[in-house]
């Protein structure tokens, strides 16, 4: 079996198109997507700078001066309107919005101006600005009375972008998306509690940046592109040994490895073997050289390595998995179409679904949970909650989903493996 390893590993190591696929491909995805995203998944958006309109059909003294006469005509205790009325004052979504926007930590990011409507849209047209927010008609009075009095349909906010799903109109997007949701959850809460002090915590709201529960630094882009990658390309190991089975079989290469006395289920157990090393040494090459060149994982710890190490070894197990059931297929049914379609396709699928290209925490669940149990989706889940943690207790599932993934496949693929006798056939 140790011969079988030396000759796949030398094979592999001649052939330039099987290295530049397996080592210098996902580096350039490394470089090219941890520039690209640089910071945002870390909360720094220094490289960031965009201009958005604010278009208001609003009258804001108007609207509140209209909710406090709606408060006199519902009759409310001399107690409870003042109180209403100081907290419209205070906390009027408009006002809020505008702090929000105009805020010291977002000036650097994006800058606000207040333009007519017909301005507006001849910048957005000449790509001067991103995106438009548009603000309607009584928004403040239909706001504050949905917020306060629980009356109405509430209002809504116009987003207007010059390029959908481009990443600075998203980025916009998405702060907005924040601000009206973290609005209605105050709102709902304090409805609940049947107070308005939580309802000043909604000027405090701190939209951008990232909230964590561990001690260490959020993921950076490169982190998470080289993890990402990482996964996504280990996995093409299983598909080489398979496809190079396939050319060994075509050629009676694999008949004169049986005809010299090795046993099929050794011929087997090699190819895993090989896989097993060859995606191990690509894993700790992909994370050094990135750890080098991109500063990656640069001062991370002992305890830090051998945990990424321990992850690797798993996963790199669950590829000679592969490797072996790809191989079982390959050999038993002549073609390496299978391996071709899992190399062609099926990897595609694993990286969406795993995370490989974009975090996954907008995604559905349902696609979230397959995520979860593919090997790429599992050893991402894996290496960041270590990154994130340092504790064996945290990455215990993940591993363990590995774990069960690398034994199915491997008792498979001993299961469907012609017997030595069906070979010669």
């Amino acid at each position: 079996m140790i011969d079988l390893l030396k000759k796949d590993m030398l094979i592999m190591f001649r052939n330039r198109t099987e290295l530049f696929l397996l080592l210098f491909m996902p580096l350039m995805l490394i470089a090219i997507l941890g520039f690209a995203l640089r910071g945002l998944l870390g909360g720094d958006t220094s490289g960031i700078h965009m201009q958005v309109a604010i278009v208001s059909y609003d009258d804001e003294n108007q609207g509140i001066e209209q909710f406090v006469g709606t408060l006199d005509e519902l009759g409310l205790t001399e107690e409870v309107a003042p109180e209403l009325h100081l907290v419209a004052q205070e906390m009027s979504p408009y006002h809020v919005l505008t702090d929000v926007l105009e805020e010291e930590r977002l000036k650097d990011m994006m800058e606000v101006v207040h333009l007519k409507v017909d301005e507006a849209q001849m910048a957005l047209a000449d790509g001067e600005l991103v995106a438009v927010l548009t603000i309607p008609e009584h928004f403040t009075y239909q706001s504050l009375s949905k917020m306060l009095l629980q009356q109405g349909e509430g209002s809504e906010l116009e987003i207007t972008v010059k390029e959908a799903g481009s990443m600075h109109a998203s980025i916009f997007e998405e702060l907005i998306v924040n601000f009206v949701n973290q609005l209605n959850y105050e709102t709902a809460i304090s409805t609940a509690l049947g107070g308005e002090d939580t309802l000043e915590e909604i000027g405090e709201t701190q939209l951008g940046g990232i909230e964590t529960v561990s001690s260490r630094e959020p993921v950076s882009s490169f982190q998470y592109y080289t993890i990402g990658m990482a996964v996504m390309f280990v996995l093409y190991v299983g598909a080489t040994i398979s496809s190079r089975a396939f050319v060994e079989k075509k050629e009676h290469v694999f008949n004169r490895i049986l005809l010299s006395g090795t046993s099929s289920f050794t011929y087997l157990s090699g190819k895993a073997l090989s896989a097993t090393v060859i995606a191990f040494i690509q894993l700790m090459i992909l994370f050094g050289i990135s750890s080098l060149i991109f500063q990656a994982f640069a001062g991370e710890s002992l305890q830090f390595w051998l945990g990424i190490i321990l992850i690797s070894a798993v996963v790199s197990i669950c590829v000679g998995g592969f490797a072996a059931l790809l191989t079982a297929l390959v050999i038993r049914y002549h073609s390496d179409s299978i391996s071709n379609v899992f190399s062609g396709g099926i990897i595609t699928l694993f990286a969406f679904a795993g995370g490989s290209f974009f975090p996954m925490t907008d995604m559905p669940d349902v696609i979230k949970e397959i995520g979860n149990w593919t090997p790429n989706g599992a050893a991402l889940v894996a290496y960041l909650q270590w990154m994130q943690s340092l504790d064996l207790q945290v990455i215990l599932d993940p591993v363990s989903r590995i774990g069960v993934m690398a034994i199915v496949l491997l008792l498979v693929s001993v299961l469907i493996f012609p017997k030595r006798r069906s070979v010669f056939r």
